[in-house]
């Protein structure tokens, strides 16, 4: 497999390229974008200063069909936490851009003006991108696929990254040439705006050649059927992501009410995922309900989700969305939340963090509970890049500082995804351990009983969880193939091998996650941040009804947490 590296420097439009060797290409994803940032100094970067390096990487599938592995990292130093940050998402551009052979970029410095980086077999060039700017992210992206008709991935800004917010993230096109995917936890669209750049389309390509071809093909086929045979697998063909609304809904962990309850109907939960496969196969069939974020994915989690009339309001309407833009909210019905999502999308945002800002206002008295009327004054607000919406569009962290609100569901300011960690207490191991912040996609341990385990037990789920994490995204694998990932690592490693020119054993599968997991934890000391982080105040105080309790873990029952990895390299 041949593959190359471009740097790309915004200010002199100086475009280098290197060869990747194989084990570059194996070392992918959010391996690639910490080392990165390590080897150019960016811990010492003003987070939204030009000289905070953006990397772009995919993982050694990419271009290829291999399921659920096209996945596309993207990493820098965070301006909303202050730390490193690797925001990865589903899509087309890490396919597009592996089928030209290019295994990532490193972006430097910024451009004197707002460019759009064109990128396909004959090169990589700047454009201008003035054309494109205040626009809604739907309207720029159909203004794009006009423009470039052979496009095969397109990213791009929405209008509240332009002007700085840290809502705001980086959207990708997915199979059917939609921006909804999106990059989107820790200011991933602000770094793009401090260094103007609005939209990176990609064109041509063919299938890349992989080091054993004949045979990773084989091993693409098996690693198919495997997932297909997946209990675990199958659930999310079925209702997808959504179907954790039903869960957590019973295990009493659901935010509601900006984290103020845990169960948002004590029967069948409106904003779940065997609601929204009936409503879906009601009003359109069963096109909408299995679908591919991108290309070769047999495990379909995705939907469109549509009107009564048929006509599809979003894709995809996901769970972190049900829950910290849906019941925390108190809205009322998929379709109110739909259209949030459809606002949230336009605008280039992250649902996650639009939620928990617009929770904190309710809480605050700003807003109604379950009033789909202030969600949308605010996103009119955001738009503009008015005073206020300037506000909300720094997140809820340092919204809820701004009105001197107490009750902010966040670590290390970055808003808590949605599993309550008073209940879901693996989960919130993770959230106050990971250098990430409140990120459940570094580690998720979801699916317990509260108290069923000890402290210990749950700090040797996380670890693990995020040691598994830290390989998934390094090869560019989506978290969804876990239960088949984590217990067949052997066969993992191998088509990775396959692809990648080398011989790799289960061994590299937990080396690798603890290297990923290693390096960030060195940036963030760099830093000068401390390794574990306590959930908010009020969670050590306010029990969760309906299980009435109170967050147990604590940071000083974490001290050591992270001499794991030294303990098992």
């Amino acid at each position: 497999m041949k593959r190359r590296w471009l740097t790309v420097d915004l200010k002199s439009r100086e475009v280098g390229e290197t060869p990747v060797s194989p084990r570059q290409a194996l070392h992918g994803g959010r391996w690639r974008t910490v080392r990165e940032l390590l080897d150019r100094g960016a811990a010492a970067a003003d987070p939204l200063g030009p000289e905070n390096p953006l990397i772009i990487t995919t993982g050694p599938f990419a271009g290829s069909s291999f399921s659920s592995a096209n996945r596309l990292s993207i990493g820098f130093r965070s301006p909303m936490t202050g730390g490193v940050k690797e925001s990865n998402s589903g899509g087309t551009l890490a396919y597009a851009l592996g089928r030209l052979g290019i295994a990532g970029l490193t972006l430097l410095n910024g451009a004197s003006s707002w460019v759009l980086i064109h990128i396909s077999e004959d090169g990589l060039r700047f454009e201008d991108a003035s054309p494109y700017l205040g626009r809604g992210v739907y309207e720029t992206a159909e203004m794009l696929r006009e423009r470039y008709p052979r496009a095969s991935g397109i990213g791009l800004i929405g209008p509240v990254a332009e002007y700085g917010g840290l809502l705001a993230g980086f959207s990708m096109t997915d199979s059917d040439g939609v921006p909804s995917r999106l990059s989107a936890r820790g200011g991933t669209g602000a770094v793009f705006a401090a260094k103007r750049v609005k939209a990176i389309v990609v064109e041509g390509g063919a299938t890349p050649e992989f080091a054993r071809s004949r045979e990773f093909k084989q091993a693409m086929r098996e690693y198919a059927a495997a997932l297909m045979a997946d209990d675990g697998v199958r659930r999310y063909t079925v209702v997808g992501t959504a179907g954790t609304a039903d869960f957590e809904n019973m295990l009493g962990g659901l935010p509601t009410r900006n984290f103020s309850k845990g169960r948002f109907a004590d029967g069948e939960n409106p904003l779940g995922g065997e609601v929204m496969r009936r409503t879906i196969l009601e009003r359109d069939g069963q096109g909408a309900t299995e679908h591919a974020c991108m290309p070769g994915c047999v495990i379909k989690c995705s939907n469109k989700f549509p009107d009564p009339n048929g006509r599809v309001i979003v894709s995809p309407l996901e769970y972190e969305t049900l829950g910290v833009a849906g019941s925390n909210l108190c809205l009322q019905t998929l379709d109110e939340v739909a259209e949030l999502n459809r606002l949230a999308n336009d605008l280039g945002i992250d649902t996650i963090e639009f939620g928990a800002v617009l929770g904190v206002a309710m809480d605050a008295g700003l807003g109604e509970w379950g009033s789909l009327e202030f969600v949308r004054r605010v996103a009119a607000e955001l738009r503009r890049g008015s005073q206020e919406g300037r506000r909300y569009a720094a997140g809820a962290a340092r919204f809820g500082r701004a009105i001197g609100h107490g009750r902010v569901p966040t670590v290390r300011d970055q808003a808590m995804s949605a599993y309550d960690p008073r209940v879901v207490e693996g989960t919130g191991v993770t959230f106050m351990t990971s250098a990430q912040g409140a990120d459940h996609t570094t580690g998720n341990v979801a699916r317990l009983n509260p108290r069923e385990k000890t402290i210990e037990e749950l700090i040797e789920l996380s670890f693990t969880a995020q040691v598994n994490m830290g390989l998934a995204d390094a090869l560019g694998l989506c978290a969804f193939g876990g239960s088949v990932n984590n217990v067949q690592k052997e066969k993992v490693m191998q088509a990775a091998g396959l692809a990648a020119g080398l011989e790799t054993s289960a061994a590299d599968f937990d080396r690798i996650g603890r290297e990923v997991l290693a390096m960030e934890l060195e940036f963030n000391r760099a830093v000068g941040l401390p390794d574990v982080m306590p959930l908010p105040d009020f969670m050590y105080r306010e029990p969760l009804p309906p299980r009435n309790l109170t967050a147990r873990v604590r940071p000083e029952d974490l001290a050591g947490f992270w001499d794991r990895l030294s303990e098992r390299s």
